[in-house]
């Protein structure tokens, strides 16, 4: 029997930003976290973000500043 892979406990990331989350990372509105996170406010109240979580924000906030499950890695 093949078990299915629980994906209850996976975030949905939003994707609705299409090819500008192509090279993202490497933009220098990547490094503007207060820009990113004013464009993902601008999306909610536009009805445009679809998801969870913010695909550009999680892109673009820092490793430390992220909610871990798991502190112990």
């Amino acid at each position: 029997m093949i078990e299915e892979e629980d994906k209850s406990d996976k975030t949905k990331f939003c994707t609705e930003c299409g090819d500008t989350l192509d090279d993202f990372a490497v933009t220098d509105n990547a490094k503007d976290v207060q820009k990113v996170k004013d464009n993902f406010d601008n999306c909610k109240k536009t009805g445009k973000f679809k998801g969870e979580e913010c695909s550009k924000l999680f892109i673009a906030s820092k490793l430390e500043d992220l909610p871990y499950e798991d502190e112990d890695f």
